[in-house]
């Protein structure tokens, strides 16, 4: 069992020789989560007798773009789209959008500004797009921008990947400011974006892959941010993700977790079926109704491992 720190969270990893023994709960180091990386159909019974969730490591937020925006918003439920014409009258009344095609160095940096300041306001924020500027710039692949400006000042922007290989834009990075996260901006800037994709013609758009276990880097809430957004999550290896894999995980404790951590895992083990199940781990009785989704095959709710009971029941 190799214990490695991973942005802030302990997780071990097990082999599957290791499985029985179960060297977690007599481990003398602090662990959060147990993960078995690229788990062979032959411990698929074990593992879930261990309390293990079988999972797509990362997961792709897609939809569909349809033939206009009125489309798109015809899909999604009443509250949904409501909220989605608030968040645009305000922006639209305090604001001036930008569309820059290609993203170029001023509007660019500017955005990076704001995105570095947001990102190390986080807990565990990682700087991802600060790292990637020359990428972003060198014209190998074609990036645009959204900017959002009040009175001048840049109040939030998002940037947007083509892939015409997938037929798809990838609206990669986003950042918004306090204030106007609270006005949920970002769903203003993402439509935005996705006008601007279904005007070069492209059929899909994906708000990008995610680490799946919500509650660490990304909070659960997001989750429900998406799907209210008309947005599906699938495995990231069945949407344009060659290094896509699974892995099982086994939450301990919520000790470096938000409560809930949300676990997108597979419904069953039949061969060929991709269809996901979601596991909330909490300490307290959680809404499950919260988390459901029309792609989803169900919502449960279980404690973490580590906690006396279940660790007893082990």
């Amino acid at each position: 069992m190799d214990i490695v720190d991973h942005h802030g969270l302990s997780v071990a990893h097990v082999s599957p020789e290791e499985l029985a023994g179960r060297p977690w709960y007599g481990a003398r180091r602090h662990i959060d989560v147990v993960r078995a990386t690229a788990p062979a159909a032959g411990a698929y019974e074990e593992l879930a007798a261990a309390g293990f969730v079988r999972k797509p490591a990362f997961l792709s937020w897609t939809a569909e773009l349809g033939p206009d925006e009125d489309a798109f918003l015809s899909r999604l439920e009443t509250k949904a789209r409501q909220d989605i014409r608030r968040a645009r009258a305000r922006a639209e009344r305090a604001l001036r959008l930008e569309v820059h095609d290609p993203v170029g160095p001023e509007a660019l940096d500017r955005f990076l500004t704001l995105y570095r300041q947001r990102v190390d306001a986080m807990a565990y924020g990682i700087p991802i797009a600060f790292r990637q500027r020359e990428r972003l710039l060198d014209g190998r692949e074609k990036y645009f921008a959204v900017l959002a400006l009040q009175d001048g000042e840049l109040a939030g922007g998002c940037i947007a990947w083509e892939c015409p290989g997938q037929d798809a834009v990838r609206i990669r990075f986003s950042t918004v400011t306090e204030d106007w996260r609270r006005d949920s901006l970002a769903r203003t800037l993402y439509f935005a974006a996705m006008r601007t994709a279904r005007e070069k013609g492209y059929r899909w758009a994906t708000l990008g892959d995610e680490p799946n276990l919500y509650g660490h880097l990304t909070k659960a809430g997001l989750f429900r941010f998406k799907v209210r957004m008309g947005f599906r999550c699938v495995p990231s290896q069945d949407f344009h993700d060659p290094d896509g894999l699974d892995e099982a995980d086994l939450v301990l404790n919520l000790d470096r977790l938000r409560d809930p951590c949300l676990i997108l895992g597979y419904a069953s083990d039949a061969p060929g079926d991709r269809s996901l199940r979601a596991r909330l781990v909490s300490d307290t009785p959680a809404d499950l109704r919260a988390y459901a989704a029309p792609f989803l095959a169900g919502v449960e709710h279980t404690p973490p491992a580590g906690t006396p009971a279940r660790a007893a029941a082990s």
